[in-house]
Order: structure tokens, then sequence, then C-alpha cells
């Protein structure tokens, strides 16, 4: 790594920070044991000095683990990111909005559902392909509103600084002009509907469990580019909805501020257990998963290998 990092978060291959709002078990378990795994799986395939049963072992650890190849996707992520590429090139690279939504809906239509789940992942990316242009087009409206009064439109970057009293940076991502990000809204199945599916809703207010992860994300925003209004903008098939300081408590300065606050004691508290554990195994013997918590809806692989390191059987 090209960071100064701290010789204790080193050895556990923890080299920043992110939003606190994921289980700890689980940020700990990816960053410290999956990902250094693959690094040297992916290392070992290309290795051509490598022996034919290191590369099948290696291969098994990829196929497993690897969110790219074993399904850990889910058709409503894998289109967010399809709208978010169409945004970027009707508001940055200025291609024709029709062109950029059909690039980016055939990507779409290749997408492989995921069958480890409950099968709907398939029915959804059949929805999902009708309903991709509608929400592209009220993506656009909705970021052109929220930045009306930038210069320019600039698209993702990243964000790695210290947060006050911390020895790891924070790592965050604004999609739009290092303050913004973009929701992406779609339809789920409903057997009290007609038509099989519910419409999805756009939020008034970030009160809720899982849209306050959207503010802890935006706080991140704020705490590291001095202070700029962070903006969200939610779209869905039928509208869109502009989210900022004005019209949501949520996402004012002082809201804000305490935020940052609660981030920088869970991450305190991070880097607390990495001082503390000498090892991975000490490490993650100081967690606990919960599997039952949306953030561990992974395939089976995935599952089987963190229950094998917890020693639950």
């Amino acid at each position: 790594m090209l960071l100064d990092t701290e010789d204790w978060a080193a050895r556990h291959h923890y080299f920043w920070h992110s939003n606190p709002r994921r289980p700890r078990a689980k940020a700990l378990f990816d960053k410290c044991h999956v990902r250094p795994l693959l690094r040297q799986a992916w290392e070992t395939i290309k290795d051509d000095g490598s022996s034919p049963e290191q590369k099948k072992n290696a291969w098994d650890i990829v196929n497993r683990l690897d969110p790219k190849i074993n399904g850990a996707s889910s058709a409503a992520m894998f289109a967010g990111i399809q709208v978010q590429n169409a945004c970027d090139e009707i508001l940055i690279e200025e291609l024709d909005p029709a062109q950029a939504i059909e690039e980016q809906l055939s990507r779409y239509r290749d997408y492989k559902p995921r069958e480890w789940d409950d099968g709907s992942d398939a029915a959804r990316h059949q929805k999902y392909i009708e309903e991709l242009p509608a929400v592209v087009d009220h993506a656009v409206m909705g970021l052109r509103e929220a930045m009306a009064r930038d210069n320019r439109i600039l698209g993702e970057i990243e964000l790695l600084e210290k947060l006050p009293g911390l020895a790891l940076p924070h790592n965050t991502r604004p999609d739009y002009n290092s303050r913004g990000d973009l929701k992406t809204k779609w339809s789920s199945p409903s057997k009290r509907s007609k038509s099989g599916w519910q419409n999805a809703s756009l939020p008034s207010s970030l009160t809720g469990m899982f849209d306050l992860n959207n503010v802890f994300q935006a706080a991140g925003f704020w705490a590291l580019n001095g202070g700029q209004p962070p903006f969200l903008v939610y779209a869905n098939a039928s509208d869109y909805r502009i989210l900022h300081p004005e019209n949501c408590d949520e996402l004012k300065d002082d809201f804000l501020a305490d935020v940052v606050e609660e981030i920088k004691v869970q991450h305190r508290c991070t880097e607390n257990l990495l001082r503390a554990a000498e090892t991975k195994e000490q490490l993650l013997g100081m967690v606990a998963p919960d599997f039952n918590e949306i953030a561990w809806r992974e395939p089976p692989g995935y599952i089987a290998e963190a229950k094998r390191v917890w020693g639950i059987q």
C-alpha cells in the first residue's frame, strides 16, 4: 500500500475505515480475511510457476469468495451501476441519452441472475430491464436539478483522509461533485398487487433505519470535502426526489456533525481491536457475526467460509 499505515493495522490488512453502518464483524471479515485470500489466490493463478494443484486451490477460493464471480451482486445492485454509468455518459461525456441508455441496457441484459437465494433475482432482472430507461431519465433530471448552480458536473472521486483523533483514514466515494450521491429504487415482488409488483417508494426524510446508512455516507462526504452541503438524488421508474440541507434535517450541518462524532467513536473502537489483536484469529474472535443481518446476505460458499472461520457448524 502507498499509505503510511500503522503496523498494528497493516498486520491485519486493514488500511482505512469505511461507513460504520455495516456490521463490524462483516467489515473485518471482508477486509482482514476475504480480501487477502483473494489477493493471494489471484497472484497464484497469474503466476506461471504455480503448480496445477496450487492453481486449482486458488480457483476454488476465487469461485467461493470473489463477488465478481460467485454471484454476490443482485439484479437491483447491478441495475443501479448501469444507471449511474448512463448518467455519467449523459451528464459528463455528453453522450446522446438514447445511445447511453441503450448501451447500459445492453450490458444489463447480459447480467446473470444469482441462483442461491429464493430465485426471485431472475424475475427482478426481467422487471428491471423494463424499468431501467425510465430510472435513467429521472436520475438525470434529478442530478441536473441538484447541481444546477455548479459550474460543471464531475463524476465519482475517492475521498481518503483521517478524521480528527483517528490513526487510520476514512474512505468514501461521492458519486458527483464530491458531495452528492445517486440512489436508485426498484419495484419489488408483491402478492397483493394484481401486477405482481409493488412500485418503489422515494423517501421524504432520512429517519428510517436503512436511510440512515445514506446519512452516514453523506456525513463522510461532508467531513472530508470541507463541509460542502451534501445532496442525495433518489430515482425510480416514475419520479425522482432530491434531499439536501434545505429540505432534510438529517443533512443539516449540526446533524452531520453529530453523525461524524458517532463515526469516529465506531472507528476508534475498531482501531482498539486492531491494536489489541496480534493475529487475525484473535481479531475475529473479538467480534461475533449475526448471519440474520442483511449485510450477510451472501452466496453459500461465502457464508460457509465465515462459519468455518468462527467455528460455527
